[in-house]
């Protein structure tokens, strides 16, 4: 999944995109040491500010790798006034009310902070890949789409921040730094409460070279396979999947729902090198939006197709 990253902050509109590190320790009912640090050379932590609608607003995310298919998650989405994003702090705190208003309303609020501990690869594929889309960019019926399901379907897995407090320290046109804490609660009516308090949150991050990046044809997935786009898209109900495979390898191709729910294996073996094109027939199932998923070794890439009924 490390390989995300960079594009899923490349390509969201791509006003001002950074990337770095993010660490933080948490306590309380669960405990752990959050690092977006793969290794020397590959992290899965970065930020976003984009101008909107007459607003601005800053976003950063970050994937800490516990086990083989276990990340936590840290998301913040902040609204600001200014743009590009100067040294400010965010401060903000929240009745319990406001937290479960979030249920219907998820975009809500003008500062809003997540975190999700042990969450599995499959549904992070998908919240990540949606924005690999450069389609989406204005899609907002898309986006509220997949912002409700994430709430719906991992409410009782996530913690929303109820107070704390983000700064940016720094910023200049090499870097921008900062620190954060909040206490963080599970929106869901049980007792005790689940309650988690991030403390030393940090953020160091870097400017990316956008048209550096967007000319790397590597980044999602290596040279070897290319996956074309599925036509007629929108479908009803048969769209049709072309890819390229320039060296003998094994392919997967899967769709997934919104939700991150396998809904149908397409293929998995040996391929030969050569030209190959899948259909796939939805006739049994619900309008909407479904993601092909592409996977060859160790390299993955999905794509947005809506269903029209």
């Amino acid at each position: 999944m490390k390989k995300y990253i960079p594009l899923f902050f490349s390509l969201l509109l791509g006003q001002s995109v950074y990337q770095g590190p993010m660490n933080f320790t948490y306590g309380g009912s669960e405990n752990g040491i959050f690092s977006s640090i793969l290794d020397d050379t590959t992290n899965m932590g970065g930020a976003l500010n984009v101008v909107m609608n007459d607003s601005s607003s800053f976003m950063m995310m970050g994937i800490s790798p516990q086990g083989e298919n276990d990340f936590d998650l840290f998301v913040t989405m902040l609204q600001d006034t200014t743009f590009p994003v100067q040294p400010r702090t965010w401060d903000w705190n929240l009745s319990f009310t406001d937290l479960l208003g979030l249920i219907d309303n998820p975009l809500s609020l003008s500062t809003l902070a997540i975190f999700i501990p042990g969450l599995d690869s499959t549904f992070a594929n998908q919240w990540l890949s949606f924005f690999t889309d450069t389609t989406n960019v204005n899609d907002s019926l898309a986006f509220d789409s997949l912002a409700t399901s994430f709430f719906e379907n991992l409410i009782d897995d996530m913690y929303i921040g109820v107070s704390g407090q983000i700064s940016i320290e720094q910023v200049s046109n090499q870097n921008m730094s900062g620190t954060f804490s909040c206490t963080m609660l599970k929106p869901v009516l049980s007792w005790p409460l689940s309650e988690i308090v991030i403390e030393n949150g940090e953020f160091y991050y870097e400017p990316i070279d956008l048209q550096s990046l967007s000319n790397d044809k590597d980044v999602i997935i290596a040279h070897n396979v290319e996956l074309g786009l599925a036509y007629p898209n929108p479908f009803n109900p048969v769209t049709h999947i072309p890819y390229d495979v320039n060296l003998g390898q094994n392919i997967n191709i899967s769709i997934f729902d919104l939700n991150g729910k396998k809904i149908k294996s397409l293929i998995n073996k040996f391929h030969q090198p050569g030209k190959y094109k899948l259909s796939f027939n939805a006739k049994e199932l619900s309008s909407g939006i479904y993601f092909i998923s592409f996977q060859n070794n160790n390299h993955f890439q999905s794509q947005k197709i809506v269903l029209t009924k």
